[in-house]
């Protein structure tokens, strides 16, 4: 039995380097233990890779009881791309067959968007993980010192939700900024303080205790901003304890920076953007906004020197824009120049910062 308790409401992996926002990959792309390689099996297993699939694109727990997934579920052989099959060997030294599927994300998106289930971009917030377990080998942070069973749950987890996380470095200047004790106490202060140097725009932290008996209790903090929240969850192994947290990020990562088809009112937006020195440049702004799953186009309707005015076909409305453009830091909004009237009106002032992802 597993529970989860919300203490204080929230408002609003990957070893890598500090940053803001990433592109998590392998969205479309499942994998499971089958019994064989019989048709029925397959059949089965690309059923059930499907839908887990759809949770993560969609950002949405439940999906198949919509009429549209349920369809799909019933015929998932047109979605596959591709399929291979595995042997491996599991923990216990067992064999066991993996199979492995590709699914069709023009064909995903297009049902996801028929059954009027959003779409949640690959382009999504990176939360850095600060996680304590105390085990019989003591207390111990996850990704560090801690058996690497936990951080592997923390991986399958996170990838079964498509939620991209990054786990410290854990080198001097982590050690010097927050200890072992800090983190076990849940100082949210100290917390903050040393996950300033990444730059994330979420933190998760977290203490795990394990029972004799094999029972795992955690208590967690979100952070993001000045904002946090705090929830507890309990499982009887790692994944069980450490689903709550990671069910509870990309419930509200999805509700933030997914985008339902229709959303929006569709009105068309202009934006005025500097900073273009180059072909180069202009190129990959225009790569970057047309990436973003909020916009359908960018066009460029003005041009001068650095500067452009891009009209921007929307998908959903400019505040969701804004909160895409937050995440990485490449198009920052910049104040009007009283001085230079522009031949068309705009929406917001941007300036180009460049490929800093």
């Amino acid at each position: 039995m597993q529970f989860i308790r919300v203490l204080v409401p929230v408002f609003a992996i990957l070893m890598a380097l500090p940053g803001q926002a990433a592109v998590v990959g392998n969205l479309y792309d499942e994998q499971l233990i089958v019994e064989s390689q019989s048709r029925d099996a397959l059949r089965q297993g690309a059923a059930k890779a499907l839908e887990r699939v759809f949770v993560r694109v969609s950002g949405r727990r439940q999906v198949r009881d919509n009429p549209v997934v349920a369809a799909a579920l019933a015929e998932p052989e047109p979605y596959m791309t591709q399929f291979r099959y595995q042997r491996s060997k599991n923990i216990d030294g067992l064999d066991e067959l993996v199979l492995k599927l590709s699914f069709s994300p023009r064909q995903v998106n297009s049902s996801l968007q028929s059954a009027g289930l959003p779409i949640w971009s690959a382009n999504r917030p990176a939360v850095l993980v600060w996680l304590i377990a105390d085990t019989t080998e003591g207390r111990q942070f996850v990704g560090a010192d801690a058996p690497p069973a936990v951080l592997s749950a923390l991986e399958a987890e996170a990838q079964r939700r498509g939620v991209f996380i990054q786990m410290p470095l854990f080198d001097l200047a982590d050690s010097t900024n927050l200890s072992a004790d800090q983190l076990w106490q849940m100082s949210v202060n100290d917390v903050r303080e040393a996950s300033a140097r990444y730059s994330t725009p979420f933190v998760l932290m977290g203490r795990l205790s394990q029972f004799s008996s094999g029972q795992w209790v955690g208590s967690w903090a979100i952070l993001q901003g000045d904002e946090s929240s705090r929830l507890e969850s309990d499982g009887l192994d790692e994944v069980a304890v450490l689903s709550a947290p990671i069910d509870y990020l990309a419930d509200m990562q999805a509700a933030t920076y997914s985008v339902s088809a229709g959303a929006g009112n569709s009105a068309n937006t202009m934006i005025h953007v500097a900073g273009i020195s180059d072909f180069s440049g202009y190129a990959s702004l225009i790569t970057y906004l047309e990436g973003l799953a909020v916009v359908q186009h960018a066009n460029t309707v003005w041009l001068d020197k650095d500067q452009l005015i891009i009209e921007l076909v929307l998908k959903d409305d400019m505040e969701k824009v804004k909160r895409f453009l937050s995440l990485d830091g490449r198009l920052l909004e910049s104040a009007a120049d009283a001085n230079m009237p522009l031949p068309r009106p705009v929406r917001g002032y941007y300036q180009w910062a460049g490929n800093r992802l």
